[in-house]
């Protein structure tokens, strides 16, 4: 990151000052210019649009609050350091409040002014580039329910600009909840198939006798109920895209079959002795790891390499936890505009118990909750009290935790809930394969405070 030749201006009304400053930053490449009061410092500010700015508080005519307050009242973004030699915490509280970056005491440390210098113009440099990306990703890209602005959603982005871009088949792997269909058809909308449709088949949903129909259609009489042709969905999908969420819970035999149309692109309806040519791109997307299912036998290795062309695995919301703020206000806007008295945002104290949340349901358990505390709350803005319980309960990490240590219990509770989504929350079904009973599973839930989210007490 070069950061040489950024623009510093420093306000002070004490030429000493200015003077230190001058020589202590120039001398880390930085082109320095210099105000003797804020009234002048906002002259430069219109001309020159510096990409920092250091002023002092205490100031005659206008002091440093004072300042800054005009700074963000004209929509300037640069980050701002406030200095004075009246040093205080409340000052400083007071600065970071108004919109500082940071505070400095002085006498300065010439290490420290530095070190807080850097830290401005990289966070400046990173927050430029960031909103650069996400402009660019915008005119191009129509990610409008994509959410997120971390690192692991950058990533997410990228990658989806540069597969729409080809006709490569895709895989997206990750947990329940975290928007795979959403980044499906961001893929779809940005290809040059996006005239065309965007067909969705859900792997887990069906049996498999009528999953074959649904997918590869069918002839008339080829079955009892089948009183007329039928077009299967892969056909419906034909110059568009074909999106097949839960492949892993294919059958053996209908896994062959999709590893036809892939390679050969052709498909043949139950019932017919010819087949036909489809064009169509496959996005496959799964909650279960399949190189593990490969490595279990469970899932055919052939057809794991023919869908893993362009492989996307999208993080745990628990992984993106800097991206909850934008997330809860994202929803906050989705519902809170449906009541007569309008929900416009969230207390300090809820959006901490937000973050500290694991959100094992990921994305769609925050969208499930805040829709709940939108209904439920008589004020404009969300309480802690108007949260599900297992969000109200939620603690901070532990030491093992924070230093990437796991309890047995949260070993246990993660199995337990991962079981439960991968089992579409079947209460009895789970307990079977934990080899628990339904009552010792309703006890743990209650527990973990989640029982509510289950349809229990």
């Amino acid at each position: 990151m070069k950061l040489e030749h950024s623009n510093i201006l420093i306000v002070d009304d004490d030429a000493e000052t200015l003077a230190l400053l001058h020589e202590i930053l120039s001398k880390e490449g930085y082109d320095i210019s210099t105000a003797p009061h804020p009234k002048a410092a906002l002259e430069q500010v219109e001309e020159r649009a510096p990409d920092l700015v250091m002023s002092d508080i205490h100031m005659p005519d206008m002091d440093g609050l004072a300042f800054l307050e005009q700074l963000r009242a004209q929509q300037h973004d640069m980050p701002v350091i406030l200095m004075t030699a009246y040093g205080s915490l409340k000052t400083a509280v007071d600065g970071i409040k108004a919109g500082a970056f940071d505070y400095l005491s002085k006498p300065f440390i010439i290490d420290e002014v530095r070190l807080v210098a850097r830290r401005a113009l990289e966070h400046k440099y990173l927050s430029r580039q960031n909103q650069v990306l996400r402009d660019q990703l915008k005119s191009r890209y129509r990610f409008d329910n994509l959410v997120g602005s971390s690192p692991a959603m950058v990533a997410v982005y990228k990658s989806i600009a540069r597969v729409a871009q080809t006709e490569s088949t895709v895989l997206l792997q990750g947990e329940s909840g975290t928007g795979k269909e959403l980044i499906a058809r961001a893929i779809h909308a940005n290809s040059a198939r996006s005239a065309g449709p965007f067909v969705t088949v859900d792997g887990g949903s069906l049996a498999e006798t009528l999953l074959e129909s649904e997918l590869f259609g069918h002839e008339r009489g080829s079955f009892t109920g089948a009183i007329a042709m039928k077009k299967g969905l892969l056909e419906k999908a034909h110059l568009g895209t074909c999106f097949l969420d839960e492949v892993a819970d294919l059958s053996p035999a209908l896994q062959g079959k999709l590893l036809r149309v892939i390679q050969e692109r052709e498909i043949r309806r139950v019932g017919s002795t010819s087949s036909m040519t489809i064009d169509v791109r496959i996005i496959a997307a799964s909650k279960k790891h399949l190189e593990s299912l490969v490595k279990a036998g469970t899932f055919r290795e052939d057809l794991f390499y023919r869908m893993n062309v362009v492989s996307i695995d999208i993080p745990p919301l628990r992984e993106r936890a800097e991206d909850i703020p934008l997330l809860v206000q994202f929803f906050i806007q989705n519902y809170g505009a449906t009541k007569d008295k309008p929900v416009t945002g969230v207390s300090p104290e809820a959006m901490e118990l937000f973050i500290r949340y694991w959100w094992p349901g990921n994305v769609r358990e925050l969208e499930h909750a805040i829709e709940r505390a939108v209904a439920l709350t008589p004020h404009s803005i969300i309480c802690p009290e108007d949260l599900p319980g297992a969000v109200k309960t939620a603690t901070v990490q532990t030491v093992a935790q924070a230093q990437g240590w796991v309890t047995l219990t949260d070993l246990e509770r993660d199995h337990i809930l991962r079981v439960l989504e991968a089992h579409d929350r079947d209460l009895g079904r789970s307990a079977l394969i934990l080899g628990i009973h339904r009552k010792t599973l309703l006890r743990k839930l209650r527990q973990y405070g989640v029982a509510s989210q289950f349809g229990v007490g």
